[in-house]
């Protein structure tokens, strides 16, 4: 229906003809349906722009300080496993040839790969350091891959062997522990356990008359003229020194002190150097001396030469 208004030609579309399309033939022979046309008046909404996070703020404000963490932290992981930065080699210092074997195989269970620098060397030292005989140990780095192990073991102050021939070794701090050395030589003395003594074993400090015997070794040990000293421990006998007095080119003198309270030593070992600072000739009188009341010693008169050894 055509329609002339104001010397204008219109075409008005009613409702009728708006909704039927005519198929429209396309050059390759098929027939295709055109859209159908936009009502008038429609008007295509705008998006609205929607509110960004206060999280996605924080990511745009700090971007460029999270590129950086991201590539650092890529960085350390890649030289964290990489295989030049992982241990290669353990040097272990200061450890007795006889102990190697067992304290390499030690380690090996405590290495992992990768290796957690922050606590692994320190559970190293800990196991190692759970070793009797091993007084110190300190982890050391040497290099790209390379670290060092510095074992300080403990010295030998004085052997403690029983009836049986079996010993054990305590060190200057009453420490008992068993040597990886099958022959350590003692700084001090011997120690002999009679077959009534309490035994000790290995991995304590000692105590009672064990602790007596070791501060009277230590108490002779500093002095020149005392040769092959030697304490022995019974139940029955209590603490006894023997031992070996010998002043320039003279004959050396076989001594025996006898003890008795192990709480009373401090006084006893006052009256032992007091007795040991005397002459030789009258050390040769006697067979031994009872010290075990201070100020007051008992004396036996030597009968023939010599001591017990």
């Amino acid at each position: 229906m055509r329609l002339r208004e104001r010397g204008t030609r219109v075409r008005i579309r009613s409702q009728a003809t708006a909704s039927r399309l005519a198929p429209v033939l396309e050059p390759t022979g098929r027939f295709s349906m055109p859209a159908p046309a936009r009502a008038a008046g429609h008007r295509r909404s705008k998006r609205r722009a929607g509110r960004v996070s206060p999280f996605g703020r924080w990511i745009g404000r700090n971007a460029e300080p999270l590129l950086w963490a991201t590539v650092l932290g890529a960085l350390a992981l890649s030289l964290w496993f990489s295989p030049r930065t992982q241990l290669t080699h353990l040097e272990v210092v200061g450890a007795p040839w006889e102990a190697r074997a067992g304290l390499y195989a030690l380690l090996q269970t405590h290495l992992r790969r990768p290796m957690p620098l922050h606590d692994s060397p320190r559970q190293v030292e800990r196991a190692v350091q759970a070793l009797d005989w091993v007084r110190q140990a300190r982890w050391q780095a040497a290099g790209v891959g390379r670290a060092r192990l510095l074992v300080v073991p403990r010295v030998p102050f004085a052997e403690i062997r029983d009836e049986n021939g079996a010993r054990i070794f305590a060190d200057a701090t009453g420490f008992l522990f068993a040597p990886p050395n099958p022959n350590p030589r003692p700084t001090s003395g011997l120690i002999r356990l009679a077959q009534d003594s309490t035994r000790r074993w290995n991995g304590r400090y000692a105590e009672g008359e064990m602790r007596a015997a070791l501060e009277i070794l230590r108490a002779v040990s500093h002095r020149a003229d005392v040769r092959r000293p030697r304490v022995h421990l019974s139940r029955t006998n209590g603490i006894r020194l023997y031992a070996e007095v010998q002043r320039g080119a003279e004959t050396p003198v076989a001594v025996q002190l006898r003890f008795g309270d192990a709480n009373a030593l401090e006084r006893q070992l006052a009256t032992m150097h007091r007795l040991l600072e005397m002459p030789l000739s009258e050390l040769r009188q006697w067979e031994y001396v009872d010290i075990s009341t201070p100020d007051a010693e008992a004396v036996k008169p030597r009968a023939t030469t010599g001591g017990e050894q």
